[in-house]
């Protein structure tokens, strides 16, 4: 459904909320962004992956030099397992002054409500994605297609970062709190594991190391 004219830039939003007006500035616990913001991008097949219906997001993929979308699971048939059965809605929004670049790439944020201006509703998340892969728009690394480098940074680093940053040891009492790390302690147990070994100061030195390589 188209509300209003677009013209200029054009910026969207995948959810799997159908018949949204206007994008509200939301937040999860576990994000590291701790303010209500509204995410946005100007790749519309990057908001296909932001359709999701569970309280907590599992982000494994980015944007590359190229525009295009590349998915890389962390774990095997992460992709089926986490997309399949889902719909919802990607939002076409017009440019707003109010809307900022982040640190990751082809990710933006407003921390005012977003009026939208166009609705296409996606039947079937998984099917849409799996023709994007097939033109080229997407990606998909899967987790057997990765080296043994690659898995043991994933498990001995990544998720171990990931669960000391959104403070998965210790959750709190939302829903989207106590099923993330439920999820995470599953199906990463090795890091889980890791994770609960560390020093204070250890976690302290590997948090400093990460905010340092985003300045680079």
């Amino acid at each position: 459904m188209t509300y209003e004219k677009i013209s200029g830039k054009v910026f969207y939003h995948g959810s799997a909320v159908k018949g949204i007006r206007t994008l509200l500035p939301f937040s999860k616990s576990h994000n590291t962004i701790k303010k209500p913001v509204v995410y946005l991008t100007p790749n519309e097949t990057l908001a296909l992956f932001y359709i999701w219906d569970r309280p907590y997001k599992f982000v494994t993929f980015e944007e590359n030099e190229k525009g295009t979308v590349v998915y890389t699971e962390w774990y095997e048939n992460q992709f089926s397992d986490l997309m399949k059965g889902l719909s919802g809605s990607i939002y076409e929004c017009a440019d707003d002054p109010r809307i900022y670049a982040t640190h990751i790439t082809g990710v933006y944020n407003s921390d005012e409500p977003v009026n939208v201006c166009k609705e296409t509703v996606i039947g079937d998340v998984f099917e849409e994605i799996q023709k994007r892969i097939a033109d080229g728009h997407v990606i998909l690394r899967t987790y057997g297609s990765l080296r043994v480098e690659e898995k043991e940074k994933i498990v001995k680093s990544d998720m171990v970062r990931a669960i000391h940053m959104q403070r998965l040891l210790t959750p709190g009492k939302t829903e989207a709190d106590i099923s993330y790390a439920a999820f995470v302690k599953e199906r990463f147990p090795l890091s889980w594991s890791i994770a609960e070994k560390m020093s204070d100061e250890e976690i302290r030195e590997m948090k400093d190391e990460w905010r340092r390589s985003l300045k680079q």
